[in-house]
Formats: C-alpha cells, structure tokens, sequence
C-alpha cells in the first residue's frame, strides 16, 4: 500500500523492517512527511493505527491539538475545560482546539485551506507532539513532531492525498509563523 502511495504522490518507498511498518516519507520545502502504520499496544489490547508525523525543529515551546467534538469534550466543557474559538461558527462548533498560543492557532485555522481539508476528513486528530512517533520515546529537547493519527489502516489513496494536502498547508503556515526552524544550534 504504502509502495503505490509513494509513487502516486512521488515519496520514497521505505520497505517495512523488524517491527516497522512500511513508510512513505515525502520531501516537502526542507522537512519530511512520513506516513506509516503503528500497533499501539496496551496491556492485552492492540490496535492498528495510521499516523503521519512532520519531525522539525524550534525554540517556540508551540502546542497545538484540534479533534472532532464528541461527548466527552462537551461534558469537559461544562466543568470548565476551555478551547479555542477561531470564529467560524460551523468550525467552532465541530472541532476542539487546544494551544498555549491561542493566537497561533487562530492564524493556523483562519487559513481556508487548511480549514477546508481538515472539515472533510470524518476522524481527525492532529497535535504537535513532544514524543517520536506520538507514542514512543520523548524527542530531544527543541524536537517536535506535527503528527496526525487514526484508527485502522487507511488504505484511500485520495484520502491520504489529501492529508499529504493538508500537512503541506499546515508545513507552509508552521514556516510562515517561524514554528518550523531551520537552524538547529
């Protein structure tokens, strides 16, 4: 699977290793986004999971995290959980947005594109993470991740495209606002 996407979107095929799975990264503008799949275990349960991680470097000690509202959000809310209103109010009402840069986050979202591609996905999760791979080891110090997960394999070619769509908008923003450093002291 992870083959055909690589040459759909012309990505570097890397074959699966030990417990590795399979990887397509794509070069984008001078970071790597790597998408693969990941067995998330816990005690006696496992699952499959999808992920994408963009790995980069910056001294901006920058969170983000937006998820579809569920109920759980909605009980958190009413004990005083706060998030993020970036003033769309269809927006505002399906998704949870967390930030220490409120700021940040609205100018990361105001931009239509990467509004547009993130309402049309059905299941979404994506934060800036402090952990390799979002659930493994914690990443050096200035090290972050921008990372996307999802239960299951994703196997829609069209809807990884438009994922790989998504993190080169949210790649250009992160640039943009200096998130993404290139310099690495």
């Amino acid at each position: 699977m992870w083959e055909n996407f690589s040459k759909e979107v012309e990505g570097t095929f890397v074959k699966a290793f030990t417990w590795h799975s399979a990887k397509t990264e794509v070069d984008y503008k001078g970071v790597k986004i790597i998408f693969d799949n990941y067995r998330l275990w816990s005690g006696k349960f496992s699952k499959n999971m999808t992920r994408i991680v963009l790995p980069y470097y910056s001294t901006q000690n920058f969170t983000f995290d937006i998820t579809q509202n569920n109920l759980a959000d909605k009980l958190k809310k009413l004990f005083g959980s706060q998030d993020i209103k970036i003033g769309t109010a269809d927006f505002d009402k399906k998704f949870v947005v967390k930030s220490n840069d409120g700021q940040k986050a609205i100018t990361i979202l105001q931009n239509s594109t990467i509004r547009s591609l993130i309402e049309k996905e059905k299941k979404l999760h994506i934060l800036v993470s402090i952990k390799k791979g979002i659930w493994e080891a914690d990443l050096p110090i200035n090290h972050y991740e921008l990372s996307f997960y999802d239960d299951g394999e994703i196997r829609d070619i069209e809807r990884l495209k438009e994922l790989l769509k998504l993190f080169k908008a949210l790649a250009d923003t992160f640039i943009d606002l200096k998130v993404i450093q290139f310099q690495n002291p």
